[in-house]
């Protein structure tokens, strides 16, 4: 049966006041998260999805009283219809640009805060982080101690059974210091098979975590409990308070390295401090 003109009148305004409702929505959207968008590609599509957005809706605003003055067809619907379903495709297609971008940053970030073999903090994290706490502690004169831990020997390992071999290593230790550290406390790889603690808290206590952290990783890293190590683990370990000498973060980390190397030397497998216990 042949539907009235009138019938096709109204569904003809119909779907222009959709179209026109959809493209305002779909213009605030994009508006409102254009300067959200952190990478270049995803603001110039933004830009144009604005554009092309503007351009239906004046359109379809000004089209809004056309049905009016002329007999609707079948045909003018449809068109209606395509241009309802094209604006609300720009909608979706916002959406999910949107919700791209915010798993892609976010995946960014976890890649720049996070060390992709340990899955400690990486040492740009680390080093953010750190250096909050540092201006604190140095403001407010709140007691904190820093660690270098260095896994021994770890050349001459990584040299007989590998890369995969020493990645292995590094992740065994890297467990021990996440279940051997305080919530608190701020564990980083600093680079190879160097880790780095920060600690709030005075000596006696960070000596104690230290000591725990060496005790943990001679136990843990070993062929008996871990079978993708070749022969046990240890670690050498230099902590250090900030003092009145060490004035940066950077002073700080140094003179950890400095006691490890003095633990490195005094036979490996030992903790080596500086400062009044």
């Amino acid at each position: 049966m042949a539907m009235s003109p009138n019938l096709f009148q109204i569904l003809e305004v119909i779907f222009q006041l959709l179209s026109v409702a959809v493209g305002v929505i779909v213009v605030l959207l994009a508006l409102r998260t254009a300067p959200t968008l952190t990478l270049s590609s995803h603001r110039h599509t933004m830009q144009i999805f604005i554009l092309a957005a503007v351009v239906v809706v004046s359109s379809e605003f000004v089209g809004v009283l056309a049905p009016f003055f002329r007999v609707s067809t079948f045909a003018d619907v449809a068109e209606e219809f395509a241009e309802l379903v094209a604006i609300s495709s720009v909608g979706l297609a916002l959406y999910l640009m949107n919700r791209a971008e915010r798993e892609e940053i976010a995946s960014l970030r976890r890649s720049a805060n996070v060390d992709e073999l340990t899955n400690l903090s990486s040492r740009s994290f680390f080093h953010r982080a750190a250096s909050r706490r540092f201006e604190l502690s140095n403001k407010h004169n709140l007691p904190l101690a820093c660690a270098m831990v260095d896994v021994d020997d770890f050349k001459a390992y990584n040299d007989r059974y590998g890369h995969e071999g020493g990645d292995r290593v590094l992740r065994c230790v890297a467990d021990v210091l996440r279940e051997s550290t305080r919530a608190e406390d701020l564990t980083g790889r600093y680079g190879g098979e160097e880790f780095v603690l920060l600690m709030s808290s005075e000596m006696e206590d960070a000596v104690e975590v230290g000591n725990r952290i060496r005790q943990a990783v001679e136990r843990e890293c070993t062929p008996e409990r871990d079978a993708s190590l070749k022969r046990p683990i240890t670690v050498s370990l230099g902590i250090v308070p900030r003092t009145e000498d060490t004035q940066t973060l950077e002073q700080l980390i140094g003179a950890a390295d400095r006691q490890m190397y003095h633990a490195k030397r005094a036979g490996k497998n030992r903790l080596s401090v500086m400062g009044n216990l």
